[in-house]
């Protein structure tokens, strides 16, 4: 079973190389933009079950090419482009063109190519404002109202693999995820901002006092516990549903994880503050929604994340620390 990760040098598509090295199924990555050295570096162990290969999401070439090179049987779709309000102004064709028509290229390469399975990533982003107006959100009857560039992309990519699934009969399962902090996370230059968790980490690790607003997201999951979910939907090949929701199902506590890194690096210090004036990290981010529900994804594939905050805090640090 060869499974292409478009986007593949991104966060997901390296946990998902990981999770799949140890299960000896070959993953081949693909990605616009060349891996780092650093990056190539620390993936070297993964031989021979680790290929990565240049391609655009956009092209049907690139995408035809890798899939009849490797004998491709699954996809999971997750190029994006993660983008905050300057690359909105000035590059919010370009947006579209990755996050939206890229996928519709997914899928139509899916199709030519007669490949099994199809996973197409979507993101908790496009709840907006509304995403506090239920306790849980549900697939079906919570409300979306995107209000980025970025959310309203990833909703329309969505909608659209859902009409693909019934219209075309293409094996399509698209997966909302909460939001992904932990290993493999770095700046690939198509994530605007990355995680406060990741952020918070480099702070303490300098030493430095965090001021952080109390105004942030809690919808946290680690990004193990992604490609767990993401690996349990690919083994099974299908799924009954065409919409779930990826997430830890808990709300994440920005004092705990603050409290964690205060014990592990001393001279860090912070501050919880409602006056956004004087904040240094936590102002610009998600907005705040509630948890996401699982139940369908543990009913249809017997998901149960394995990381609490506790156990996702020390496993972060010791990949971070084995990276150095």
């Amino acid at each position: 079973m060869t499974i292409l990760v478009t986007g593949g040098l991104g966060f997901i598509g390296l946990n998902l190389r990981e999770y799949y090295s140890h299960l000896n199924f070959p993953c081949i990555l693909m990605s616009n933009n060349a891996p780092t050295k650093g990056i190539l570096k620390s993936l070297e162990k993964y031989q021979p079950n680790f290929e990565w290969v240049q391609g655009d999401v956009r092209s049907e070439a690139d995408l035809d090419h890798v899939c009849q090179q490797f004998n491709i049987k699954k996809i999971v779709n997750a190029a994006a482009i993660t983008a905050e309000l300057a690359r909105e102004i000035n590059h919010a064709k370009t947006i579209f063109e990755v996050n939206l028509l890229g996928s519709i290229e997914v899928f139509e390469c899916a199709l030519r190519n007669r490949i099994e399975q199809v996973i197409q990533l979507s993101s908790g982003s496009l709840f907006g404002y509304v995403g506090q107006h239920d306790p849980i959100i549900d697939e079906l009857t919570s409300p979306v109202l995107p209000e980025t560039m970025y959310g309203i992309s990833k909703l329309a990519a969505e909608r659209v693999a859902l009409r693909y699934r019934k219209t075309r009969n293409l094996n399509v399962t698209v997966v909302r995820l909460g939001l992904v902090y932990g290993q493999w996370e770095y700046d690939t230059g198509v994530r605007d901002t990355l995680s406060l968790p990741l952020q918070l980490y480099w702070m303490a690790k300098q030493g430095k006092k965090a001021i952080v607003f109390h105004e942030v997201g809690t919808d946290y999951i680690y990004s193990k516990d992604v490609a767990q979910g993401l690996g349990l939907i690919l083994q099974a090949g299908s799924s009954p549903e065409g919409l779930y929701h990826l997430s830890s199902a808990q709300v994440w506590s920005l004092s705990t994880w603050l409290e964690s890194l205060q014990k592990h690096f001393p001279d860090f210090s912070y501050e919880i503050s409602e006056q956004r004036e004087i904040c240094n990290v936590g102002l610009i981010g998600p907005l705040l929604r509630s948890p996401m529900s699982i139940e369908r994804i543990q009913r249809d594939f017997d998901y149960r994340p394995a990381f609490n905050q506790q156990q996702a805090f020390l496993d972060f640090i010791t990949h971070h620390e084995e990276m150095l």
